[in-house]
């Protein structure tokens, strides 16, 4: 039998790290450092500020179809207490997860900062039902022409809004929210 020779590296070892290599590895890394960066920045926030006529909340219980306007009237009329807006679906399973930290949100603040639901690219008796099946009690309202997730540049289901006492836009949380977080950025709205 013959022997087969093994195979030797060929290359020296200054030929591995040229400077066009390492260029190239180093434009790697920064694509790399940049993309992680962004991805765990806080999102820019919309330029989103509710005016109209101040409306009331919807009654507990109704789930009304509402325009921008009337929602921008909403949100209007509770000036004076931080508001956090959910925007939801009932096809969304991260929607079904966070839905009971806001219904406990809405218990632990009351009188203090209003928790109000937009259901949206949804058919309105699924949203309904999924409200009834959570035991919702907090308001929620349906986003019919999807004029109100356009107005507020929601890019994830479900994206959770924060508005200050002053009806300004303070925080976005893009995608499902955590009990700590959510309880941190309502504290935070209270000053």
């Amino acid at each position: 039998m013959r022997a087969v020779p093994a195979m030797v590296d060929t290359i020296d070892s200054r030929q591995r790290f040229t400077p066009r290599r390492l260029t190239v590895i180093a434009a790697v890394l920064m694509v790399g450092i940049w993309v992680g960066w962004t991805a765990l920045a806080e999102p820019e926030l919309p330029d989103f500020e509710a005016s109209g006529d101040p409306l009331e909340l919807p009654d507990q219980g109704s789930f009304p179809a509402v325009t921008t306007d009337e929602f921008e009237g909403i949100l209007v009329g509770l000036r004076g207490q931080p508001v956090v807006v959910n925007i939801w679906a009932s096809w969304c399973a991260p929607c079904r997860t966070e839905m009971p930290l806001l219904q406990d949100a809405a218990d632990s603040y009351p009188g203090e900062a209003v928790i109000l639901g937009v259901a949206s690219n949804d058919d309105p008796g699924e949203a309904k039902r999924f409200i009834e099946e959570l035991g919702l009690t907090y308001p929620n309202v349906f986003d019919a022409s999807g004029e109100i997730r356009v107005a507020l540049g929601l890019i994830a289901y479900p994206t959770t809004y924060v508005f200050g006492v002053d009806g300004t836009l303070v925080a976005r949380v893009n995608g499902g929210i955590s009990e700590q977080r959510l309880a941190g950025l309502i504290e935070d709205a209270l000053g």
